[in-house]
């Protein structure tokens, strides 16, 4: 059995030629039934993966420098997952005989979905398995009783996983790259791409305020408690009105968002909005979409992607400031927390129609005080502002309208009434 760190020349070997001779050669081992839409997180990026596994927890009795074990469904009924891609001929024999006790749950066709740029996501988010490794394997170690040798190999194989992280996952990715981009293994001493791009020196943070997406809305009445009366609130938030096509829908430009909502019943009081961040509170809010472990593409591209953020469109006109905040992937407003009366109270703030802010020094110093309580949601609070486009938007959706039911018949005592 081979212990799994077999160096690699050039960084890359492909096992698939290797894996695909063995199963014709035992045609009993392809049980290679897993679909990539199933496929567990913890997986490293490669051409094996765990998908819908059963919860034996078999797979390491043949392959424990390959694969391991979650705990996805509670103690002893996790399912399995390939930590480390075999490199020689030895690791992919050890491999395909672990997943035969998959049941079907694994696969090998992870090159036909693997991108360049989502290996080099899974690899900038390698920070969330690490965590969930840490804590697992700690607490299987501490399991006594009956199962308390699987519990021990189970959390061998998680400390091995953080190893792989730490050691050899690394090279071996910047070697997977080229395999995926040139369709061939690199050659000893060729350049492999490195995993995380550098980026363009941009200039400091300013406190001038820079895009962070578009959206499409259309205002909304508001008359909660603890909350101003509005009859056309405007936030960027979810919380207290819908975005179009659907909650959480943010758009790169105003063309892709004018696209998408084409198409759908729109609103006639639907604009298109731009949302904009002070320089100097772009990192907070960056901070928490990835703590949140949330897929913001758009925003995190324009505040903390390696280009210089676009200039908004022109012809929008300055609607006014928010205060937001990010948890757990929803864009809160300062209204939804009760914080209004409070502010109207100790601050002598105003809103407007909109319910929203006159300036910037106003939204700032709501968001300092907010960030001072315990009693809001757990996040960094910061001033925001909107920009607004005036053109109704446009769109080519036709309702659907259903035939209006035939009357129903006259009853033949009636019809025998009418003649006389």
């Amino acid at each position: 059995m081979d212990d799994g760190t077999t160096p690699i020349s050039g960084g890359y070997w492909d096992p698939l030629p290797t894996a695909r001779r063995l199963l014709v050669e035992h045609p009993s081992l392809d049980q290679f039934g897993g679909v990539w839409e199933g496929r567990n997180w913890r997986n490293v990026p490669g051409p094996f993966y765990g998908a819908d596994t059963d919860s034996m927890q078999m797979g390491r009795l043949d392959a424990p420098f390959h694969i391991a074990y979650d705990d996805e469904f509670g103690p002893l009924d996790g399912q399995e997952f390939v930590y480390r891609q075999p490199t020689d001929a030895a690791q992919t024999y050890d491999l395909v005989n672990g997943c035969f006790f998959g049941h079907g749950g694994f696969a090998m066709d992870g090159d036909e979905h693997w991108t360049d740029a989502s290996v080099r996501e899974w690899w900038q988010e390698r920070g969330r398995v690490r965590e969930w490794a840490i804590t697992t394997s700690d607490r299987w170690s501490r399991v006594r009783g009956q199962y308390r040798e699987h519990y021990r190999d189970a959390a061998q194989g998680l400390r091995s996983y953080l190893s792989h992280l730490d050691g050899g996952l690394n090279e071996y990715l910047r070697g997977y790259l080229f395999h995926l981009a040139e369709g061939r293994s690199p050659l000893p001493g060729e350049a492999r791409p490195e995993l995380l791009r550098s980026r363009r020196p941009g200039p400091p943070r300013t406190a001038d305020p820079v895009l962070a997406g578009y959206f499409v809305a259309a205002p909304e009445p508001l008359n909660g408690s603890g909350m101003p009366h509005n009859e056309l609130l405007t936030t960027a938030s979810d919380c207290l009105i819908d975005r179009l096509p659907q909650d959480g829908c943010w758009f790169d430009t105003p063309a892709e968002a004018l696209a998408a909502c084409a198409v759908i019943d729109i609103p006639t009081d639907a604009r298109l909005f731009a949302l904009l961040v002070p320089g100097d509170h772009v990192d907070a809010f960056v901070t928490d979409i990835r703590e949140a472990e949330t897929h913001e593409p758009v925003l995190l591209a324009h505040l903390d992607g390696p280009d210089p953020t676009p200039e908004p469109t022109e012809g929008g006109r300055a609607l006014g400031w928010e205060v937001l905040g990010y948890d757990a992937g929803i864009l809160h407003t300062w209204l939804c927390n009760d914080l209004h009366d409070d502010a109207v109270r100790e601050l002598g703030i105003t809103t407007d129609n909109h319910g929203l802010l006159p300036d910037r020094t106003t939204a700032a110093r709501v968001a300092t005080w907010a960030n001072a309580r315990d009693d809001t949601k757990p996040v960094t609070w910061f001033p925001a502002t909107l920009l607004t486009w005036d053109t109704p938007i446009e769109t080519t959706f036709v309702p659907v309208t259903t035939a209006q039911p035939a009357p129903a018949p006259t009853p033949c005592w009636q019809r025998l009434a009418d003649l006389f």
